[in-house]
């Protein structure tokens, strides 16, 4: 049973309500026998959908240079691609560094309409090795990669980078980890629901749709401001 380790890259965001996208894919695939990293692996850098843009932020934070850009596609062809390239009719185990980016692939595949049958056996081993480390559940990439005495290879902060770097992290404390088996269902939880009521129109609406910690959609808000604004032009 192969083991797949994955990251994420996204946009960077600094404005209230900026949904992050993904923007790279990495992953690769660990040799469960040899206890080594397999030399199959993917990268796949995608177009943002709703920023329509790369920012000068976001592309130094991921280290491309401006005059060495990759081919970006469409989210849609990338995943398809990662999931060909995971072999889905195969049993495997998946694995990632914090929980964020298997949040990420739930929200990505809720936005544009793609199964999640895939996101199985999923397992995600910061919180044991970050213990064994410094007896916190949560540490950061390179400081695993600092204690477990992993020469870094390439900039962290690249999907591919950081991914074969969470495998060598992986092996190093096999020991430790015991990877468990679940279903896609099981798998589905997110801190947030990606689908809410509104109180105001009481439509079940994408939560981008919402300002943040409101239970009224944009449109409702927006209408309860021009109501308010017409009610006060009346009084004068």
């Amino acid at each position: 049973m192969q083991i797949i380790v994955f990251d994420l890259e996204t946009t960077l965001t600094y404005q209230k309500d900026t949904v992050p996208e993904i923007i790279e894919i990495g992953a690769c695939k660990i040799d469960t026998k040899e206890q080594q990293v397999n030399v199959d692996t993917f990268q796949r850098y995608t177009f943002p959908h709703i920023q329509q843009r790369i920012t000068e932020r976001t592309r130094k934070f991921i280290g491309l240079r401006k005059e060495d850009m990759p081919e970006f596609i469409p989210f849609r062809k990338a995943f398809a691609e990662f999931l060909e390239w995971i072999g889905t009719d195969e049993d495997y185990y998946l694995c990632t560094w914090g929980r964020d980016d298997k949040k990420l692939m739930i929200e990505h595949c809720a936005r544009f309409g793609l199964p999640l049958s895939w996101l199985r056996n999923y397992n995600d081993i910061q919180p044991v090795i970050s213990t064994t480390i410094a007896e916190r559940t949560q540490i950061s990439l390179k400081d695993a990669i600092d204690a477990a005495g992993i020469v870094q290879e390439g900039r962290l902060h690249s999907a591919l980078v950081d991914a074969i770097h969470t495998a060598h992290v992986l092996i190093k404390f096999n020991r430790i980890v015991h990877l468990e088996k679940n279903t896609p269902e099981e798998n589905y939880y997110m801190a947030s629901p990606l689908y809410v009521t509104c109180t105001g129109c009481k439509k079940t609406k994408y939560y981008t749709e919402f300002a943040r910690k409101s239970k009224r959609c944009q449109q409702c808000l927006q209408r309860m401001k021009k109501a308010k604004e017409a009610e006060l032009q009346n009084t004068q």
